[in-house]
């Protein structure tokens, strides 16, 4: 097995998914069928909480929506010419989320986070770009990372990239670059309630400096409401990326925006051949309908309820230098160590007493509807038994993990 896993460098084509984000020896390597949410490996069944990395919303192998992709297959894809299809998903997917005019779908978020950078600075003339979460594998934003290898600094040097929702840190880097942002692309959410504050904020600026204001929502969208953070939070961009739950782990992206902007890819370069593809588009087609009132209010329900027991669980950690804090937004929950000289060595150590638990797990909770009270009463006992562990006098954090220590994915390069 070792043979057939070298032959793809870093044995994953996703950093997140990669062997060094668990702990080493007794992960399991790879998944070779999934059901709801169980994930079955090389080493067992294990209760899945990355669902994905996020995408996959209701469970995976949804019978529902497998039975509508094999009526999409059955009248044959990768056409010609544009579809009639694409034309009316697109008109659901704006009904859906009651914002914009048009519509261009592809098959990644980072295909629509980068066609939504490249259109505002077509349609600005400017070049620079402010962001403040992930937003893709592309040169503009990996370029200002730590994971910058193969980037020209000339095209590192027009991204700023701020902490979080700093007001401060948004307020000097248009101070500093006033007349040159193009756009401005934040994650609404990262992994928190909204700051309304900074996002009504960060509006203004964009009116005052002719900036466009993008919503990267492809973690966000569809996964806290249908109308996603622009519904939950009332500010409103002028382009916003959907991606992820769009499908339920079915490749579908798009952007979406008025005329005035959109019009623009008439001109601008973001062309490809499957970026319309019908099973992507059959995927979201059939989630836009899925995805209804109902649906998120139990989602929402169900968040409360797992971050309750979480919370009551990190209460009990004596040890300030273990703290953990937890935050959350409907459908997502993160689990983030205070102390920052720790973090390697407690996310290790949590992920241990969940693999023990035969659940998959990497410091969040996407929360999805296959997930039920008995999952949620896993993840519970599985968590007290790591305070406790935690909290015992004769516990060495960095002797118990040491020998299987994961890594950042953001982290110094070679």
């Amino acid at each position: 097995m070792k043979k057939l896993t070298d032959i793809i460098p870093d044995k994953s084509h996703t950093f997140s998914k990669a062997h060094h984000q668990y702990p080493t020896g007794i992960s399991p390597a790879f998944a070779t069928k999934a059901k709801g949410c169980k994930l079955y490996t090389d080493i067992g069944e294990y209760t899945d909480w990355s669902m994905g990395l996020g995408p996959v919303i209701k469970g995976y192998r949804f019978e529902a929506l497998n039975q509508h992709l094999n009526s999409i297959l059955s009248k044959g894809i990768a056409f010609s010419l544009p579809s009639l299809y694409e034309f009316e998903v697109a008109r659901k997917l704006i009904d859906s989320v009651q914002f914009g005019e048009q519509v261009r779908f592809a098959r990644n978020g980072s295909d629509v986070t980068s066609a939504a950078v490249r259109v505002s600075r077509h349609f600005t003339k400017k070049n620079k770009i402010i962001c403040n979460g992930y937003h893709g594998w592309q040169d503009w934003y990996i370029g200002s990372t730590s994971r910058n290898s193969g980037v020209p600094e000339e095209v590192s040097s027009q991204t700023i990239k701020i902490n979080g929702f700093s007001k401060e840190e948004l307020g000097q880097a248009f101070y500093k670059n006033s007349d040159e942002i193009a756009c401005l692309i934040i994650e609404p959410m990262i992994g928190d309630e909204p700051d309304i504050e900074f996002l009504e904020y960060a509006r203004q600026l964009c009116k005052e400096h002719n900036t466009i204001l993008i919503f990267d929502e492809c973690w966000t969208g569809f996964r806290c409401l249908k109308t996603g953070a622009i519904g939950y939070t009332g500010v409103e961009p002028d382009l916003v990326c959907y991606a992820k739950a769009l499908g339920n782990g079915v490749p579908v992206a798009a952007i979406v925006g008025n005329k005035n902007i959109m019009r623009g890819f008439e001109d601008v370069f973001f062309s490809f051949t499957h970026a319309s593809d019908p099973i992507g588009i059959g995927a979201a087609d059939f989630m836009l309908d899925y995805l209804d009132e109902n649906f998120f209010k139990e989602l929402s329900s169900k968040t409360r309820l797992l971050k309750t027991e979480i919370d009551h669980a990190l209460a009990k950690i004596t040890n300030p230098e273990f703290q953990i804090n937890c935050t959350s937004y409907p459908g997502k929950i993160v689990m983030s160590p205070v102390e920052q000289k720790y973090n390697l060595y407690l996310k290790t150590f949590i992920q241990k007493e969940f693999l023990s638990h035969n659940i998959l797990f990497n410091m969040f909770f996407a929360v999805a509807e296959d997930h039920g009270e008995n999952e949620i009463k896993e993840c519970s006992d599985a968590l007290h038994g790591a305070v406790d562990k935690l909290n015992d006098p004769a516990f060495n954090l960095v002797e118990d993990t040491k020998q299987q220590l994961v890594k950042a994915v953001f982290r110094a390069q070679k």
